[in-house]
């Protein structure tokens, strides 16, 4: 069986780990659009200027480990095909960029959630582990229509422990001619 996440499995992982992080309830109806994925379709910044928000952009990263690749080999359920396992990890990259009053704390709140054992423990639940050296959220302040906008933002890599598995047929017959010259 393949233990592989979609994009849309891991933004959705993210984004209830920050919704928890922040002590958000995610049912409550005033915090539904307190966490995105992505950005308005209908234009920056499409939400009020005193207003608390965050968005994740997630996507892959290239690093070293991610150019491993193991490739093993084992006896399958049936005589005619051996079950062939491909391994792998995945670096994802991932930065929460939060608006508002309040931006450099709920930055600083879900950067220190990540290094929390049950956080630990449920990237692990989905075949994930975060790369540690995770860095200080930065304040950037955004200019927008002559108003200035509390921003922040920090980035944290993670691992994705990929694994794919396929049956293969087995070499049934050869033919060997031996040729003298």
């Amino acid at each position: 069986m393949d233990k592989v996440n979609s994009i849309v499995q891991i933004e959705d992982f993210f984004e209830s780990f920050t919704v928890r992080a922040l002590g958000l309830d995610p049912r409550a109806k005033q915090n539904q659009n307190r966490v995105r994925i992505g950005w308005p379709a209908k234009g920056a910044p499409a939400w009020k200027q005193g207003a608390d928000v965050a968005f994740l952009l997630i996507d892959y990263a290239d690093d070293q480990y991610t150019r491993q690749i193991d490739v093993t080999y084992s006896e399958a359920n049936n005589k005619d095909n051996a079950n062939r396992t491909v391994s792998y990890t995945r670096v994802l990259r991932v930065n929460w960029i939060f608006y508002g009053p309040n931006s450099f704390g709920d930055a600083d709140i879900v950067r220190a959630g990540l290094f929390l054992p049950q956080a630990t423990m449920d990237l692990a639940a989905v075949n994930m582990a975060l790369i540690t050296d995770v860095a200080m959220p930065i304040r950037t302040p955004e200019l927008f229509a002559g108003q200035w906008w509390d921003r922040t933002s920090f980035q944290a890599r993670f691992n994705e422990k990929v694994t794919r598995q396929s049956e293969v047929p087995y070499l049934q017959s050869a033919n060997v001619q031996i040729v003298r010259e």
